[in-house]
């Protein structure tokens, strides 16, 4: 299928989208980090104009239809086999397991929420992106695990609201509430569509949870937005045990979330390129 055909599809059963041979072998190709970036990107051009999806395919265990054209963590499971987060998944595997409550803000296609669900955990998956919001709805019914894991389709913020949200139609994963990060080493063709926002403690308390052991955030620069409101508004025994912080888009954050949370007993536990694990003390 073409990415001129492509359409998302969250009816059929999975299994209807075969990704064969050609077609990983492509994305293998555009995954090549001994080819320059700039020959990475030709390749994965033309690789999304051929192959852009959908395929439905296994990783670690877990099901996804996906659409790697359109987004870097498919991508990613389809020339690699595996989940994309491999090394952040280790750092949180200690924190998650049966009755364990993780809330994943930024959930994307669901690659943490389903890992969190397989271990047994009560998953709350917030994702503001329609489109991406049904793709993720379509692997939680893959999965059979739908009963595990609440979806919430709306962005978080410090106050009830609208805000925009930006997406570039090559990675939908990497949508934006920072227009300052539509230009620069991200520029791209970004366009803006209006989505509700909702703090944090709101979608908590209609989700029914009595405590968060993990929380992970990963909503490109409004970090800081997410987390800050909702520990200065919450009572203590509602902090999460657990911070997992997406970092790499710290400069755009209104606030410096990281000290903040050193301030008020957390202690970096762990971390990767892209992501820190706080841990609060005792």
């Amino acid at each position: 299928m073409s990415a001129h055909a492509a359409l998302t599809d969250t009816v059929s059963p999975f299994g209807t989208y075969k990704a064969e041979g050609l077609v990983r072998a492509a994305w293998k190709l555009a995954d090549r980090h001994d080819l320059s970036a700039s020959l990475r990107k030709r390749i994965r051009s033309l690789a999304a104009w051929a192959f852009s999806g959908p395929y439905d395919t296994e990783a670690d265990g877990l099901k996804f239809r996906i659409y790697p054209g359109q987004n870097y963590d498919d991508r990613k499971i389809l020339a690699k086999g595996r989940l994309p987060e491999r090394a952040e998944h280790k750092l949180l595997h200690p924190y998650l397991k049966a009755g364990s409550v993780f809330l994943d803000v930024g959930a994307n296609i669901g690659s943490y929420s389903l890992f969190a669900a397989s271990r047994g955990a009560c998953v709350l998956a917030v994702e503001a992106n329609p489109d991406t919001a049904a793709k993720l709805g379509f692997n939680l019914r893959a999965n059979g695990l739908e009963s595990e894991i609440q979806v919430a389709e709306v962005a978080v913020g410090d106050a009830e609201g609208s805000l925009q949200l930006w997406s570039e139609p090559s990675n939908c994963g990497f949508a934006t509430l920072v227009p300052e990060l539509t230009t620069g080493e991200w520029a791209g063709n970004w366009s803006p569509r209006d989505v509700p926002v909702r703090p944090l403690a709101d979608l908590v308390r209609e989700a029914g949870l009595s405590r968060v052991d993990v929380l992970k955030v990963d909503v490109e620069g409004f970090e800081d937005r997410v987390v800050l409101p909702f520990l200065r508004t919450a009572e203590r025994h509602m902090w999460p045990r657990v911070v997992m912080l997406e970092t790499n888009c710290r400069p755009h954050w209104a606030e410096d979330c990281t000290k903040v949370l050193e301030d008020l007993g957390y202690r970096a536990a762990g971390g990767t390129e892209d992501n820190t694990v706080f841990e609060l003390a005792a």
